[in-house]
């Protein structure tokens, strides 16, 4: 089972939220409070995170296996067509959604996509091969449970982000389950934490992502992390590749790191305001 949320305007213009590796939905709610009220925001939580059910216990967990999930939530949404919001990982599935499934999003505004993207093309076999390795050789520790007290999950969430406890409650608002008097279990699948990405030549990904491209703007923290460093200039050749095609693909860097869109809404939401109401063209490609 996969969780939504909604929020806005039932009647509005369609607006879906994916969010990034190990969140939930939750993440958007500090941008959805500077955003305009008359769209409908339709947010969900992938496949092991937040509210939604873990992907069936056995096999390693892909990146790529989460397209299929985003799939079934549209399908049951029934849009035809709708703007794009997402983060980091979140960013990369709608890209390869789009290359699947041409002409149903409209726009797409990326925040900070290049970290999720740094893995896509790696050259040494034994380094792509250790992502399933790794999860097998360690099969139990992955699937097993971990239970927390109220403030160390809280205390787990702010050190590893930098976040304030305000903050962390937010993230953990759809991710915490109580098992017992101050017990809880996080419902994010820890298979998660090292997921095998795809692996083809760089030329690959810019041919089936720059295919009836909708305009897009894509959002960069300038102090974001660098979580497969060995990728980060082929991730960020790829954006500049991509932004030199096609005329309404906008790169836009802002002080911040990869949570800015959390932390520091206000920095993006004028951004994001302006391109959602702009008028585009269609690509007659």
């Amino acid at each position: 089972m996969v969780t939504v949320i909604s929020w806005g305007n039932p009647d509005g213009e369609p607006v879906l939220l994916v969010h990034g590796r190990q969140d939930s939905a939750a993440t958007f709610l500090p941008l959805l409070e500077l955003m305009p009220a008359d769209c409908h925001y339709v947010g969900l939580d992938l496949p092991g995170h937040g509210m939604s059910d873990a992907f069936p216990i056995g096999v390693a967990v892909t990146r790529f296996i989460n397209v299929a999930a985003l799939d079934a939530v549209i399908q049951h949404l029934g849009w035809a067509d709708f703007t794009y919001i997402a983060h980091s990982m979140g960013a990369e599935i709608g890209l390869f959604y789009h290359a699947i499934y041409p002409n149903q999003i409209k726009k797409f505004i990326l925040l900070d996509p290049e970290p999720a993207l740094q893995r896509i093309m790696i050259d040494n076999y034994s380094t792509f091969y250790s992502y399933y390795n790794n999860y097998y050789e360690k099969y139990g520790e992955y699937n097993s449970g971990r239970v927390y007290s109220k403030a160390a999950a809280l205390e787990a969430v702010m050190k590893a982000r930098g976040m304030n406890e305000g903050q962390a409650e937010v993230i953990l608002s759809r991710n915490l389950k109580r098992i017992g008097d101050d017990l809880y279990s996080l419902s994010w699948d820890k298979r998660l934490r090292l997921m095998p990405p795809t692996n083809y030549p760089l030329d690959y990904y810019y041919q089936i992502f720059s295919k009836n491209t909708p305009p897009t703007l894509s959002i960069h923290a300038k102090d974001t992390h660098d979580f497969y460093p060995a990728g980060k200039e082929n991730a960020r050749k790829l954006f500049a590749d991509l932004e030199k095609k096609w005329k309404n693909f906008t790169i836009l860097r802002v002080d911040g790191n990869h949570d800015v869109h959390f932390l520091h809404p206000e920095r993006i939401s004028g951004f994001v305001c302006t391109f959602m109401k702009k008028e585009f063209a269609r690509s007659k490609l």
